[in-house]
C-alpha cells in the first residue's frame, strides 16, 4: 500500500464501494448491499466480461448502479483519510471508502499473493478496508462454492454495517486474530465450519478506528538504504517500534518498499542492514511479505531511527 497519488485524480464519481468484478461473487455482494439499502457502490468490470447467467435474474435490481466497463490496474490506500484510489486502465481514479475483491485472476500492479492466509477468505492484516471472495486459503469444510459466496458475501455485508454503525472509517482484521487462524489451518486435519464461523462478523477481530483519532503510525516514514546477502538496495521504509516490558529490550519493526519496482530480497534467516539517512547500519531480519511485494523487517535494541532513550540490549 502507498500513500495517496499526487496525479490528478479524474473525476468518475466517489462511491463509498468499489466492487472489482461482475461475476458470480460480484452480483452476489452487489444484491446483498442493496438487501441493506447501501446502495453508493460502483461496480467495475473487465470490458471483455459477459454477464454471468446465474445472475441474470438480479440485472433489474442493479439497473440503476453505475457499471464501468474497465480493468483496474492499481490499488493504494491512503492512511490520511482512509480510502482506496483504484486506478483504471484507461486514465480513471475511483476514491471509495471500501474495496470489494470479488474478480478471479486481477492483473493489478501489486499481484495478491499466496503466503497469507486471509481470515476465514474474506480479510486481511494490513489491507484495511477492503475484503477478498473465495481467499486464497479457504481451509473449511467442504461445500460448494455458491454456498461459500453467498456465505461470504452475507459477512461482508454485515462487516460494512458495523463499519457504519460504529461510525468508524476503518476496519481491518486483527494481527493476532489471523495469527491463529493460520496456524489452526496449518494443523494436520484442519478444518474450519465456515456454518459457524462466518455466520456474523465479531467485532473482536477487527480494529474499528477512525482516522483523525489514530496516534501516527510510525516513527520514521521516509529513504534507506537495505544491504541484504547479495543486493544493495535504496528503499522507501515506515518503521515503528516499543520497549517491550517483559525482556526490556526494544522491539523495532516496519514495512520495506521500493519506488522504482525493484524486487525486495526474499524473507529469511541471514541478517540484513537498514541505514537511514546520517545513520549508522542497524541488523535486522525480513519477514513476510504482504500482498504488495513489501517486506516486513524487524528488529532487537538499538533501532536504525533515533529516540532519545532506547535500551541497547
Amino acid at each position: 500500500m502507498s500513500r495517496r497519488n499526487e496525479q490528478t485524480t479524474i473525476a468518475v464519481g466517489t462511491p463509498e464501494i468499489v466492487i472489482v468484478g461482475a461475476g458470480f461473487a460480484g452480483l452476489e455482494l452487489a444484491v446483498e448491499l442493496r438487501t441493506a439499502s447501501i446502495d453508493d457502490f460502483v461496480i467495475v468490470e473487465k470490458a471483455d466480461t459477459a454477464d454471468d447467467p446465474r445472475r441474470t435474474i438480479d440485472k433489474h435490481r442493479l439497473h440503476q448502479h453505475l457499471r464501468l466497463r474497465a480493468e483496474v490496474v492499481t490499488l493504494d490506500f491512503d492512511d490520511a483519510d482512509d480510502r482506496w484510489t483504484v486506478g483504471l486502465a484507461d486514465g480513471k481514479r475511483l476514491r471509495p471508502r471500501v474495496v470489494l475483491l470479488a474478480a478471479n485472476g486481477l492483473t493489478l500492479q501489486h499481484e495478491w499473493r499466496n503466503d497469507t492466509a486471509a481470515f476465514l477468505g474474506v480479510a486481511t492484516h494490513g489491507c484495511p478496508n477492503m475484503f477478498s471472495m473465495l481467499g486464497q486459503d479457504s481451509g473449511g469444510e467442504h461445500h460448494s462454492i455458491a454456498f461459500l459466496v453467498k456465505a461470504q458475501a452475507r459477512y461482508v455485508r454485515q462487516c460494512i454495517e458495523l463499519l457504519r454503525r460504529t461510525s468508524s472509517t476503518r476496519i481491518e482484521a486483527r494481527a493476532a486474530v489471523q495469527h491463529e487462524f493460520h496456524r489452526r489451518l496449518r494443523l494436520p486435519g484442519a478444518r474450519i465450519s465456515y456454518r459457524r464461523a462466518i455466520r456474523k462478523p465479531d467485532p473482536g477481530h477487527y480494529d474499528l478506528t477512525v482516522a483523525a483519532d489514530r496516534e501516527p503510525a510510525h516513527e520514521y516514514s521516509g529513504p534507506a538504504m537495505l544491504d541484504a546477502p547479495g543486493s544493495l538496495l535504496p528503499v522507501t521504509v515506515t518503521l515503528s517500534g516499543h520497549a517491550d516490558p517483559i525482556d526490556g529490550r526494544y522491539h523495532w519493526y516496519g514495512r520495506i518498499s521500493t519506488d522504482d519496482g525493484a524486487a525486495l530480497p526474499d524473507p529469511g534467516r541471514a541478517e540484513v542492514l537498514l541505514t537511514l539517512p546520517g545513520h549508522h547500519p542497524t541488523a535486522g531480519r525480513l519477514q513476510e511479505r504482504d500482498p504488495w511485494g513489501n517486506v516486513r523487517i524487524v528488529g532487537i535494541g538499538a533501532p536504525p531511527f533515533p529516540l532519545e532513550s532506547v535500551p541497547a540490549h
